[in-house]
Formats: C-alpha cells, structure tokens, sequence
C-alpha cells in the first residue's frame, strides 16, 4: 500500500513537471523557457528521491539527485547566458519576434 506522503511528494513531483513542459511548450519568454527547463529537472530530481525512498536505497538517489543538480546547474548557467547573447544581439526575448527576424522578417 502506497503511503499518502508519497502519493503527495509524486504529485507534486508531476505537477513541477507539467509545469515545467507548460512553460516550455508556451514558447513565449527565453527565460520562461528556461525556468520551465528547471522545473522539470526538479520534478524529476523529486521522483528519483521518491523512488529511492520507495526501494529503501535513500542513498543512491540522492548521488543521482545530486548529480542531476550539477548539470541542472550548469545547463541553466549557459541557457541564460545565451539568452543573454540573444537579446543583445536581437533586443528582445520573445520567441515569435526572434523567429520573425531571423527569417527576414519585420524587424
């Protein structure tokens, strides 16, 4: 039988995910995007600590956990860094208005 503690820490675990895949889908902001990036990484980050909790190997998940919060770091700092690159170089950071101008758009 599932506890209720766990069913909470996975729906919440899904809810950081959608999230995550609704900012991502959205299309709208550069950093939305990258936000919506982080958020599925800690969805993810939660159910493997879940899932360890749940085969009694707490320790093991969190190394993986722990990794993932390394990459997730420096995913983040490069992703914002272009987007930083982008708005410089186009002076915006909606996605649709970059789309327009790299194609030959309006600018």
């Amino acid at each position: 039988m599932i506890d209720l503690a766990v069913l909470l820490l996975v729906t919440v675990a899904a809810a950081l995910f959608a999230t995550g895949l609704a900012c991502l889908i959205a299309r709208s902001n550069l950093v939305k995007m990258v936000i919506g990036l982080e958020l599925l990484g800690k969805g993810v980050s939660l159910l493997f600590v879940t899932g360890g909790y749940l085969s009694n190997d707490v320790g093991m998940s969190q190394a993986i956990v722990f990794t993932l919060i390394i990459i997730e770091a420096v995913v983040a700092g490069v992703a914002l860094a272009l987007v930083i690159l982008a708005k410089r170089t186009w002076g915006t950071l909606d996605v649709a208005a970059i789309t327009r101008k790299v194609r030959g758009g309006e600018p």
